[in-house]
């Protein structure tokens, strides 16, 4: 996608509004649901790794991986700052090396889940299953479709700096019978009176509640442990909201 070659821009569009809040998070669900003490955090389609702050602040190894050598140019540079000796992988989440070391919790964030086919998510998850600890957690955040009839558009403006940036999202259904959609992200850019417009698409899966439970199941190194609403273990799962499925390595 186009944004990914402009980490500073995608940072102000997509950055987390309260990231020890949702670290709170994580670690409630290691409390409530490992097998395992964590140590080290594997962040998929990490970005400019905006949970790194946080999670060097606790005490743990950070290890993320992307694709976009522009978005771990800007993630390295942030360890640096920050005196961590965090480790990034460049690869693809569907074909990563599975010699990189083994993690106790892995996760990824904001649906960016890029997978074709529901063989290709099996194949993801052999991967992850390879590399996480047997009782270890795995963390997907809207990557399920609960709303099935919504329109999925969605609009904001955030600025940081002297830099305004709006984000646009849609999605358009690409194949009904193979359940692909293209995920289209705009960013319209106002850099200190420098204007700038960027826009992209990615194909990628739907899934939905019941087949995602069934590929879990069929899967087999993993265990389906519940659906939660918005970076919280108590609310109630419904349609709308941001939800986080966690999934436990058997």
């Amino acid at each position: 996608m186009e944004a990914y070659r402009y980490p500073e821009y995608y940072d102000i569009a997509f950055a987390v509004g309260d990231a020890a809040r949702e670290v709170d998070f994580f670690e409630a669900a290691i409390r409530a649901f490992a097998r395992v003490p964590v140590r080290r955090v594997f962040e998929l389609a990490c970005g400019t790794a905006p949970y790194l702050e946080e999670w060097h602040r606790r005490g743990y190894r950070y290890c993320g991986l992307d694709l976009s050598p522009a978005m771990l140019e800007a993630a390295r540079a942030k360890a640096v700052r920050l005196g961590t000796d965090a480790e990034f992988v460049a690869a693809d989440l569907r074909r990563f090396d599975r010699s990189m070391g083994g993690v106790e919790l892995a996760y990824v964030l904001l649906g960016s889940l890029y997978v074709g086919s529901n063989r290709e998510f099996l194949d993801h998850l052999d991967r992850v299953a390879d590399v996480l600890a047997p009782g270890g957690l795995y963390l997907l955040d809207s990557v399920v479709w609960f709303e099935v009839f919504s329109d999925y558009r969605r609009r904001w403006t955030r600025r940081r700096g002297g830099v305004t940036v709006t984000m646009t999202y849609r999605a358009e259904l690409l194949d009904a019978i193979a359940q692909t959609y293209n995920e289209f992200v705009t960013l319209d850019v106002d850099d200190h009176g420098k204007t700038h417009h960027i826009a992209g698409r990615v194909p990628t899966k739907i899934f939905f509640p019941q087949e995602f439970l069934c590929l879990v199941e069929h899967s087999g190194p993993f265990e389906f442990i519940g659906w939660f609403n918005d970076f919280d273990l108590s609310a109630p799962v419904t349609a709308k909201g941001r939800h986080v499925t966690i999934l436990r390595r058997r």
